[in-house]
């Protein structure tokens, strides 16, 4: 019988001559230090049990372990250069992969919103882009037959929003954009703005009864100006994807704390698949939002998290 290590040869003989006496039925349990006698004996078939419900314990405490917060995504784009590589069901796997359970969906066309709506209507929350090709982009602000589009397209599926739309300088003033918002009204449906300071001042005034989701949050706009604007617009949303100055080295920055704590409400995470690669991200992406969320206050995270969002877009039957 091989001695283990710090273990004294009175201490081996006794295992040896309690192993010849119970032909191998009984284990010992531990030693006391310094001791040749140890505390007891445990029968065999007693320790298969114990050691089993040991393992039962271990496995409950693991799987009852805190989950990872479930995410509302609020940039989600499912656009024709993904189509042939994702299904709308894969695609909707590879949000459940990484946790998230509901998304805002824009698609450049808007078919692809349209195509992930119908394959899990209680999931996605299908918005509208006033654009049905990426070249339109940046001038759709000025095309006369944007509002022909957005009726026709409206009447397919209960969109809930209009957006993301790209909207910068001066075009904000252009009649087809007031046009956009005042239908907006009309059909209570939010908007989702990609613009700038001025861009994102002016859609505020122009639509101070519906929602507002400034998209990426103005990606480098200073916490200032975001403190004053949420202070002054009730309806004004941060979405955070690609905005910058959160962290710093994986550490949630002291000002983006207070902000998101003063202004829980109104802050809405965001991935933002604006490529084929970034659903492939997706895990990772996520995981990143949760390394700040977990850093923030419980309440205050799973609002940022999930709860905004679906205040703002509950799930509907039609």
């Amino acid at each position: 019988m091989r001695r283990l290590k710090n273990q004294s040869i009175s201490q081996t003989r006794l295992i040896r001559r309690c192993r010849d006496k119970t032909k191998g039925d009984r284990f010992i349990l531990k030693f006391r230090p310094n001791k040749s006698v140890p505390f007891g004996f445990i029968p065999a078939a007693k320790m298969r049990v114990f050691i089993l419900l040991l393992s039962l314990l271990v496995s409950v405490q693991v799987t009852t372990a805190s989950p990872e917060p479930e995410l509302f995504d609020g940039h989600i784009h499912y656009s024709s250069d993904v189509w042939d590589k994702l299904s709308p069901q894969r695609a909707l796997e590879l949000l459940s992969e990484a946790g998230i359970t509901r998304a805002l969906v824009s698609g450049t066309p808007g078919e692809g919103a349209e195509r992930l709506y119908r394959a899990a209507p209680e999931r996605v929350v299908p918005f509208l882009r006033p654009y049905s090709s990426l070249r339109h982009r940046y001038t759709w602000s000025r095309d006369v037959a944007v509002m022909d589009y957005l009726h026709e397209q409206l009447a397919r599926i209960p969109y809930r929003g209009i957006g993301e739309f790209h909207l910068f300088g001066e075009d904000v003033h252009n009649p087809i954009v007031t046009e956009v918002v005042a239908l907006a009204r009309r059909q209570d449906l939010a908007l989702h703005a990609h613009t700038d300071e001025t861009g994102i001042r002016v859609l505020l005034t122009q639509a101070p009864d519906i929602p507002v989701i400034w998209a990426h949050g103005g990606f480098d706009v200073s916490e200032t100006i975001l403190r004053e604007l949420l202070e002054q617009h009730e309806q004004l949303y941060i979405e955070l994807s690609f905005r910058e100055g959160i962290t710093l080295e994986g550490r949630l920055m002291s000002e983006w704390e207070q902000l998101m704590t003063d202004f829980q409400t109104r802050f809405l995470v965001g991935m933002d698949t604006y490529t084929p690669g970034r659903w492939l991200e997706l895990p990772e992406l996520a995981a990143a939002a949760r390394g700040w969320l977990a850093q923030l206050p419980t309440e205050v995270a799973h609002d940022i998290a999930y709860g905004n969002a679906a205040r703002l877009f509950p799930v509907v039957n039609k």
